[in-house]
């Protein structure tokens, strides 16, 4: 069956390169920052690899092309320079371009002409309206707001890419970071706590709670990209049935949580459309709306036997 959609871009399929050899680049903010008894705007740099979808945010000072450069000498030595780097027209990165043209370090130029869809994508939406929303009237010093910035960086690069068995021996996921650390981090959050550690100073379990309030509100952002839009009626979005494999996203669930299991019962409505589903996982039944499940893998595809030698 031939596909709806178009060709992804070359920049999308860079195989067997290192990851952000094709880089987006865009800023968001400002935030607010806390430094003694002053108050000043700090903006976030997003670098996005467009191959591995993986991410990585630098902290800048001002809207200015030296703000862009030093910004992108720190990316530089943790992420490995790029080949090519895409961004807006914006004046920072247009100044910067000229200035890099000459240099070693970027081989190709930044391009000016970018398709707007490869910075603009529901990624880097979903991440940065995650971020406005968590430090909306918030002042953090520049140390908290640092580290919440690279908790958020790590749960957007923890999230699955693609559909795994269910069974509790295997590896895990493949997420955005096996490409850029060879493996998956494993890191749990740092106790729990409620809205109370948020009335006092700013300190390390204020910036825990911040990072529960991102993933939070960036699942909500994060969960309609992974389902397709398509028309009502199209036979290609069919309803949940038994034995699909799914992924449960659900705002709920601990921080870096991704579990996922198998549809064991379906509840239909008065109207025959599925609406609730219980999913068995490797630990519990969970009963879920259909609204919080993404489909991985398909029943049928799952009862497919396997071809004799």
């Amino acid at each position: 069956m031939p596909s709806t959609e178009g060709d992804l871009p070359p920049e999308r399929l860079r195989h067997h390169q290192p990851p952000f050899t094709c880089t987006g680049v865009d800023y968001f903010g400002p935030m607010t920052m806390t430094i003694g008894r002053r108050h000043e705007k700090r903006y976030g740099a997003l670098f996005t690899c467009l191959t591995t979808r993986a991410v990585h945010i630098e902290l800048a000072e001002f809207l200015s092309s030296d703000s862009m450069i030093l910004a992108l000498r720190r990316f530089i030595p943790r992420r490995g320079t790029p080949r090519m780097m895409y961004s807006d027209n914006s004046t920072n990165f247009v100044v910067a371009n000229k200035e890099l043209i000459n240099m070693e370090e970027v081989h190709e130029k930044t391009n000016k002409e970018v398709d707007i869809h490869l910075l603009k994508n529901l990624l880097m939406r979903s991440l940065k309206t995650a971020l406005a929303a968590t430090l909306r009237e918030k002042s953090l010093r520049e140390e908290v707001l640092h580290t919440l910035l690279l908790e958020a960086e790590h749960i957007v690069n923890s999230r699955p890419l693609t559909e795994v068995d269910i069974e509790p021996t295997e590896a895990g996921d493949l997420t955005p970071n096996h490409f850029l650390i060879g493996r998956f981090c494993g890191v749990a959050a740092a106790g729990h706590f409620d809205d109370n550690v948020l009335l006092g100073p700013a300190n390390w379990r204020a910036c825990q709670r911040l990072a529960d309030h991102f993933w939070q509100r960036w699942l909500r952002k994060y969960l309609p990209t992974l389902v397709p839009l398509r028309a009502r009626g199209d036979p290609m979005c069919r309803a949940p049935a038994e034995g699909d494999i799914v992924l449960i996203v659900d705002s709920s669930s601990p921080r870096y949580s991704w579990p996922r299991g198998r549809i064991k019962k379906t509840y239909p409505g008065p109207d025959n459309q599925v609406r609730v589903v219980d999913v068995e996982t490797t630990d519990s039944v969970l009963q879920r709306p259909t609204s919080k499940i993404v489909l991985l893998v398909s029943s049928e595809a799952t009862a497919v036997p396997c071809p004799e030698v």
